[in-house]
């Protein structure tokens, strides 16, 4: 029966706090270098697009490579 109260006492505390809100924005320092604005209104990278691509394409083929030859130890 305590577990209940506890968790009564759980529900008035989330109650109490105030909602979460954004995060400040950190406003650019004097000198810093200003990032171009990302494509399509998206938040941009360090890396381009053709990059991620070209990267996302390596991880795959290595994850390939790694499931075959995984596969190739398995079989009798």
């Amino acid at each position: 029966m305590e577990k209940f109260a506890l968790f009564r006492l759980l529900d008035a505390l989330a109650g109490l706090a105030p909602p979460a809100a954004d995060p400040p924005q950190e406003a650019p320092r004097e000198g810093a270098p200003q990032e171009p604005p990302a494509e399509g209104g998206a938040q941009g990278g360090v890396f381009s697009g053709e990059e991620r691509r070209r990267r996302a394409e390596q991880l795959l083929a290595r994850h390939d490579a790694i499931s075959r030859r995984i596969d190739r130890r398995k079989k009798p």
